[in-house]
């Protein structure tokens, strides 16, 4: 079965749907593409200022299960609206922020919204689509996360050098906006038959909750170990020979390339998890290594970034769609342990390549990046049950 063969309303539903992760992918990374204007602006270290993407990851982390649980009667689209009405306010705050403090704050009210919206968004693109097309479903949808790579953070980037960090971030407030009003008319609501109750979930046997918590382990190893060395990108292709004024230009070739890696993902989420996996696991550890001391120079790095990026922007399909296959718990709850280990790799990997990078250098944090690769791909490799080597009919049904 394709995309062809869904009804209009779906076809629309995943539209709006991958409008909104881009929109979250965007709000989030985006002090990445500005990190060093922003320290200038506040008279803070480039380690110091990554905290404005550790905030925004701990308030994912920490809010992302319980606030699926406990909206779980509310209806679907209310949800949506209310996170992008999140987005909205955190970047407003964030714009006009006087201190560091004030746009850390901001930066926690977009982390709430975030944890709701790339909570419900996989079941709720699952919910429109045939249950044998629930992996091409999330990939496409989690394509909005692709877009944001390839337009978002450099265009953050090409507006901070141009006009101000605080420009760029105006602009995002009002594509929020446009994008809250867009999605209240053209999102349609999922089925009343697939409403959940209110109430605590259900919890699967034992062995599917083991299947469950290695598929999450997987994700947060793999997130941690791109945001340990992604978040310092900009000082990163700096120090290896690109210019100030090329830098956006650069995130924008390599966000593009993310787009293969998840169009290869959808070719074989639904088919054999395994080998997808493993592929990206090591287009990432290729791509990071080659950006260890001067191997590579100018925009020969950036393709090495371009490499790292395809086999990074792979990994969710296949994370997300091996949780909801578990039959560990709801699917909206799948997908809320799933964006939380995504953060708490996030988190973790922000802040810490913070510290090394100030200690250490890029000479320690590119190494350290590519163990933690390798820790994902031995993690997976060793787990058929959790990522199989081919799926059968039944497998797709979960």
């Amino acid at each position: 079965m394709s995309f062809k063969t869904l009804s209009r309303g779906a076809v629309i539903g995943l539209c709006a749907l991958f409008a909104c992760t881009f929109t979250a992918l965007t709000s989030e990374v985006a002090p990445v593409g500005i990190l060093i204007e922003m320290a200038r602006d506040f008279h803070i270290p480039e380690g110091q200022a990554g905290l404005s993407v550790s905030a925004f990851a701990m308030m994912v982390m920490m809010g992302a299960i319980p606030l699926t649980i406990m909206t779980a009667h509310i209806d679907r689209k209310r949800l949506v609206l209310l996170s992008l009405l999140g987005y909205v306010i955190s970047n407003l705050a964030v714009t006009v922020a006087p201190t560091f403090l004030v746009l850390c704050a901001g930066r926690l009210i977009g982390g709430l919204a975030h944890a709701l919206l790339m909570s419900i968004a996989a079941a709720y693109a699952a919910r429109l689509v045939p249950q044998d097309m629930t992996g091409r479903a999330i990939s496409f949808v989690y394509g909005g996360t692709s877009l944001g790579m390839i337009l978002g953070v450099p265009g953050a980037a090409a507006i901070g050098h141009l006009a101000g960090w605080r420009m760029a971030m105006g602009v995002m407030t009002v594509l929020a906006v446009i994008l809250t009003v867009c999605i209240a008319f053209f999102l349609p609501p999922v089925t009343s038959s697939v409403q959940v109750r209110e109430g605590l979930p259900t919890i699967g046997g034992r062995r599917a909750m083991r299947i469950f918590l290695v598929v999450v382990l997987v994700d947060a190893v793999f997130f941690f170990a791109h945001h340990l060395l992604y978040t310092y990108i900009t000082p990163l292709l700096l120090a290896h020979g690109l210019s100030v004024g090329m830098l956006s230009i650069a995130l924008l070739l390599t966000g593009g390339f993310s787009i293969l890696g998840l169009w290869g993902a959808g070719q074989v989420v639904d088919s054999k998890p395994a080998a997808g996996l493993l592929g990206s696991g090591l287009a990432m550890l290729v791509g990071m290594g080659l950006m260890y001391g001067h191997v590579l120079s100018g925009w020969m790095a950036v393709a090495a970034v371009g490499l790292w990026c395809i086999g990074y922007a792979a990994i969710v399909p296949f994370v997300m769609s091996g949780a909801i296959r578990a039959r560990a718990t709801r699917p909206d709850v799948a997908g809320a342990a799933i964006n939380a280990a995504c953060n708490a790799g996030i988190l973790a990997g922000s802040a810490a390549g913070g510290q090394v990078l100030s200690h250490g250098g890029f000479a320690i944090l590119v190494p350290l990046s590519c163990g933690m690769v390798l820790l994902g791909i031995v993690l997976a490799f060793f787990n058929p049950a959790a990522f199989p080597r081919a799926l059968t009919p039944a497998d797709r049904e979960g």
